[in-house]
């Protein structure tokens, strides 16, 4: 299972997506200095964002990670292997998408609300980790498919 080049992709997908899950996404910075950090938990902040209805989306990360963990457990079972890891990719892909409209709509709900301009909006090294995840669960379906495609062809010379 290990010797695998596919299982060490997977063992870094469910790493880099755990780490990324306890960083901010982000931080939004107004003109009167206040601070909105952005988790995958819901928003941190010195005031309230009342009247805001923040939904966590951590389970994003978690069933993602889930999937990596079930392709590392089904190693015999390539064809099961592949949709996990599918399974797993479009999760990740939903989560970034949701993550950039939650932000986009907080945005513009402070902007409105609290009458400031936006100073800043600083991705964090999360967002990249959460971007990484990507081409290595790719990475990681290659392999398995090129496997896949070699247990095929020693199969046809029997």
């Amino acid at each position: 299972m290990l010797q695998r080049i596919q299982t060490i992709y997977i063992i870094l997908f469910c790493a880099v997506l755990f780490a990324a899950s306890f960083l901010p996404f982000a931080s939004i910075v107004l003109e009167d200095q206040s601070t909105y950090n952005f988790y995958p938990t819901g928003w941190e902040s010195q005031s309230s964002l009342q009247g805001f209805k923040v939904y966590p989306f951590y389970s994003g990360y978690l069933v993602a990670v889930a999937f990596g963990i079930l392709m590392l457990v089904n190693f015999k079972k390539r064809p099961k292997q592949l949709r996990y890891g599918m399974l797993s990719y479009f999760c990740v892909l939903i989560t970034l998408v949701y993550m950039f409209l939650e932000l986009s709509s907080t945005k513009e709900f402070l902007l409105g609300n609290e009458n400031n301009s936006l100073q800043s909006i600083n991705y964090s090294f999360s967002m990249y980790l959460l971007l990484a995840c990507l081409p290595i669960i790719f990475l990681a379906n290659r392999a398995i498919k090129k496997d896949e495609k070699l247990v095929s062809s020693l199969d046809r010379l029997r």
